[in-house]
């Protein structure tokens, strides 16, 4: 009955609550042990147990509660007929009133009265239904008149001997100048059987549909994850010589369909890079082999019968310079590429370092640069600074063909350097491209007319290194314009009381406006000359 299990149910139900709150971490440890779609359908199910237990325990509470409201509407209804009828029965005694309002029936009434509610209580039953004919009150409540209370289960024994469990409503009342209490007791047999009928098919219903649940939770995990594994399986066998390959990308445009299209990007850069690795190893070689080369030859004639005159050694001696710079160049950017550039913090005049340049000799040839500057102070690697100046004031006067000019100026809280030439200017589709390794934009790639390609991708790598920026246009007169821009001491976050930041990793580069390497062109293409301003 429903004492001994709808009320056990109803009294444990509230444990279910806690579970929310330890649904992430029982999610990550089904997920560690059986994986993402036993997790899921693990998931689901708990889930779907937690809302069913309590939507069910709901339902039973409920139900108890309003099947109780109803016998109580019915039994308060019934004191109330009875004991205004009793009132308004006028003739005879307060008694046999009682009797015939109560005489002849078969629900379970009576009314009682007090005769002595000074002395000690003399309560005596004036009528009752025939079940109830010689029985005691039903309960000891006795409520004042105007009055109702409810006891809402007791055991109430009938005349034929059999006891009922029974939900009683007494009502005091006045009749006849004394005050009386009409009892109406409803059985909740009806109750209990409705109540544990709900409570065993919430006990047989809620197991069964939770497996139903994490069962089609498996199921549909699977198909859903179906187009991953594909993924895993074609990424698994790819190679370093399948980097052209794309995994499938599945119609629907969800979070499977994202991955799908992040992974076929990530083979993309994987494959630019290795693209622009193998360039980089060809093109250094290129570049190695021409002034080892000439160094070379050189060294064959000074073994030669005439011996080594000076224009002989001042060649060798530049080959060997340049060979140098390249290789300190490679060397700086293998440095960037494994570790990054950790510049040293202190402050930098960045109009001093301008105006070294002005009467810097320079192997370029080209005109001299012009030099107008402002103080401006800055927190960084004096050396790595100088070289930016010096790599594009060289790339200047390489290209220009009559004036160089270099500014340094203050606008907000940014130091801006430009270096002008009015040369023949970068295209507006490689502006972009021009900050590449190995990139020259003159057709040809011999030594008198362009540089190795380096200059401009140290020039990218060490202004992001110190926070910075770096971008090509079009000078007023013509020609290129390059602007760097970096953020000046005073504004430099970290600072100490001197101005410099400590030895720690370098600031988070500011959108430098360099690409990513060109893409890999295609097999059978025509191989594109690739130089640098």
């Amino acid at each position: 009955m429903f004492p001994n299990c709808s009320a056990a149910f109803l009294s444990g139900g509230t444990g279910w609550s806690v579970y929310p709150r330890r649904m992430g971490r029982l999610r990550g440890r089904l997920r560690a042990r059986f994986g993402v779609r036993a997790a899921s359908a693990l998931a689901a199910a708990a889930a779907v147990a937690v809302v069913l237990v309590i939507a069910g325990a709901a339902l039973v509470f409920l139900l108890n509660y309003f099947l109780r409201m109803s016998l109580e509407d019915t039994a308060t209804q019934q004191t109330t007929q009875l004991g205004e009828r009793v009132a308004a029965n006028f003739e005879g005694e307060l008694k046999k009133n009682a009797v015939e309002a109560t005489g002849a029936r078969s629900d379970l009434v009576q009314v009682i009265t007090d005769y002595a509610p000074r002395d000690g209580h003399d309560i005596q039953v004036l009528g009752a239904s025939d079940p109830l004919s010689y029985k005691p009150p039903m309960t000891d409540l006795m409520p004042a008149a105007g009055e109702i209370q409810v006891d809402p289960g007791r055991q109430v024994q009938l005349d034929d001997g059999t006891m009922e469990q029974a939900l009683i409503v007494a009502q005091g009342m006045k009749a006849s100048g004394r005050t009386i209490v009409v009892l109406a007791a409803q059985p909740l047999d009806g109750v209990y059987k409705a109540v544990d009928t709900v409570f065993y098919m919430v006990l047989i219903g809620v197991p069964i549909l939770v497996v139903v649940a994490g069962f089609f939770t498996y199921l549909f995990a699977g198909r859903a994850l179906r187009p991953v594994e594909a993924m895993r399986a074609q990424v698994a066998g790819m190679t370093d010589r399948d980097l052209g390959r794309r995994v499938p990308v599945p119609p629907a445009r969800d979070e499977v369909g994202r991955l799908a299209e992040t992974m076929n990007a990530m083979l993309a850069r994987l494959q630019n890079a290795q693209g622009v690795q193998r360039r980089f190893v060809a093109d250094a070689s290129h570049e190695l082999r021409s002034p080892l080369a000439t160094i070379a030859t050189g060294l064959e004639l000074m073994d030669g019968p005439g011996g080594a005159d000076r224009e002989t050694v001042a060649t060798l001696r530049q080959e060997a310079e340049r060979l140098n710079r390249l290789v300190e160049g490679l060397l700086l950017l293998a440095r960037a590429d494994e570790r990054g550039l950790q510049p040293r913090r202190e402050e930098v005049d960045l109009d001093e370092v301008v105006q070294a340049e002005r009467g810097r000799p320079s192997d370029v040839g080209g005109a001299g640069p012009e030099v107008r500057a402002e103080p401006v102070r800055v927190v960084g690697d004096r050396g790595q600074l100088v070289r930016v100046v010096r790599n594009l004031v060289d790339n200047a006067r390489r290209h220009a063909r009559s004036k160089v000019l270099v500014t340094v100026r203050r606008a907000g809280g940014q130091a801006v350097i430009e270096v002008a030439d009015d040369g023949p200017g970068v295209p507006p589709a490689d502006r972009a491209r021009v900050f590449e390794r190995f990139v020259r934009l003159d057709e040809a790639r011999s030594r008198g007319d362009g540089g190795a390609g380096l200059g401009l991708a140290i020039v990218a790598e060490v202004v992001a290194a110190h926070g910075g920026s770096v971008e090509v246009d079009e000078a007023p007169g013509g020609g290129a314009l390059f602007r760097v821009r970096l953020p000046v001491a005073e504004e430099a976050p970290d600072a100490d009381r001197t101005g410099a930041l400590p030895r720690t990793a370098p600031a988070a580069p500011s959108p430098v406006r360099r690409p990513s390497p060109a893409p890999r062109p295609p097999a059978g293409a025509p191989a594109v000359t690739r130089s640098s301003r």
